[in-house]
């Protein structure tokens, strides 16, 4: 008899690029990447600066596999130093496809409008899947929740619902 091989758990990271290195965001966002591997979750994000190297770094340093998106037009950008691997797209709506694949949870922190973006293609893209296969959506700090009360108002069903809004990393420890 053959024997099946455990399907690896994938968590994706969306977060700005802002490079505040003494941030709480930053900071939690260290410990949400020592968290998810402690776990057993591969970590994708895009792979730059900001947030996306803190998760980076929290997981890489404690013997983790972060797998970093990319972008091949970006040239004036370069990936952070705490990636096991590099992954190089061709275009972004690629890059965000990949990201958003085969994932079994993503953790939204703080970040622009590129977050926001992919925040919204991530709700409209697993909205569509069968509810037992839709992954959780945490969105990390209250500042998401007059997002989410605008969103209520527009009535938009069950789907978001698929948002989790938590306080911080103590209270995503909690929860995951």
């Amino acid at each position: 008899m053959k024997e099946e091989k455990p399907k690896n758990k994938y968590a994706c990271f969306f977060g700005g690029a802002q490079n505040n290195t003494e941030s709480i965001e930053y900071k939690e966002s260290v410990l949400i990447g020592e968290l998810l591997n402690k776990k057993g979750y591969i970590i994708k994000n895009g792979g730059y600066r900001g947030l996306m190297e803190a998760v980076s770094r929290g997981s890489f340093t404690n013997g983790g596999i972060v797998e970093g998106y990319t972008c091949i037009d970006w040239k004036n950008t370069t990936s952070n130093s705490f990636l096991t691997k590099n992954i190089k797209c061709t275009t972004l709506f690629e890059r965000l496809e990949k990201l958003i694949n085969n994932t079994d949870l993503f953790i939204i922190q703080k970040g622009g409008i590129g977050t926001i973006s992919e925040l919204f293609l991530t709700l409209d893209f697993i909205r569509k899947l069968p509810k037992e296969r839709r992954p959780k959506i945490y969105l990390i700090g209250y500042h998401w929740q007059k997002l989410k009360d605008s969103l209520l108002q527009m009535d938009l069903g069950d789907e978001i619902n698929l948002l989790k809004i938590i306080r911080d990393f103590k209270q995503f420890r909690e929860t995951l």
